[in-house]
């Protein structure tokens, strides 16, 4: 995987992701180095009676990591637009409201669509480097605050990412469709469907790569 490079073709993500759900994992790593120290920490010391939902769950990582860490929730939905990465995530594929966290429900959709639930269902909501393939970031905001029951978080991890990366499969080179959403546009578009906004950056040897934007309904 690389940057740069002219006339390569640019897949919706949908179909780039379905071609690298086999590699994906090999990410899990490099991944994984950047939740070790802050995801876990931001978590309610008590989560057994939590519903979570979890837009754009990959291949199960987080849910995994939650898992190996002996995190319980009351229920726990995945949600990915990639049905070939949905398919190596643990749980049932179904469309009806979750019921325990050790069986999770898995649903194929895209988030540039209405979420298919209830007003406040959920206690919380996860996304891990997934609003750069969001282009419709308003309706995303929306629905989430929609969703969440009262005085409850969505946890975003936003990756600073300003072009494609390349990606090669089987000998072609390809980029995933991606938009450069400014966390200073995300916050307001938070506030302005009645989110309250929290923002850390993720520093490293000086660099700034990443934020965490807490999200909680009013």
């Amino acid at each position: 995987m690389g940057y740069d490079s002219k006339h390569i073709q640019i897949l919706n993500p949908k179909e780039g992701y379905n071609l690298i759900a086999d590699e994906y994992a090999n990410y899990h790593n490099h991944l994984n180095s950047f939740e070790k120290w802050f995801f876990l920490n931001l978590l309610p010391r008590n989560t057994d009676n939590l519903d979570v939902i979890d837009l754009w769950a990959w291949d199960g990582r987080i849910y995994k990591l939650l898992k190996s860490r002996n995190i319980n929730f009351h229920s726990y939905t995945a949600f990915d637009l990639s049905e070939k990465l949905l398919s190596k995530h643990p749980g049932n594929l179904t469309t009806s409201q979750p019921h325990n966290f050790l069986t999770p429900i898995k649903v194929i959709w895209d988030l540039e669509q209405p979420l298919p639930f209830n007003d406040n269902s959920f206690n919380l909501a996860f996304s891990f480097f997934v609003l750069e393939h969001i282009s419709n970031i308003d309706q995303l905001f929306a629905e989430v605050e929609r969703i969440l029951r009262p005085w409850w978080q969505w946890i975003i991890w936003h990756f600073l990412q300003r072009r494609e990366f390349i990606r090669k499969k089987n000998h072609t080179q390809f980029k995933i469709q991606f938009f450069n959403h400014r966390i200073a546009d995300l916050e307001k578009i938070a506030k302005k469907n009645l989110l309250s906004t929290h923002t850390i950056p993720i520093i490293e040897k000086g660099v700034l790569l990443w934020h965490i934007l807490i999200c909680t309904k009013s």
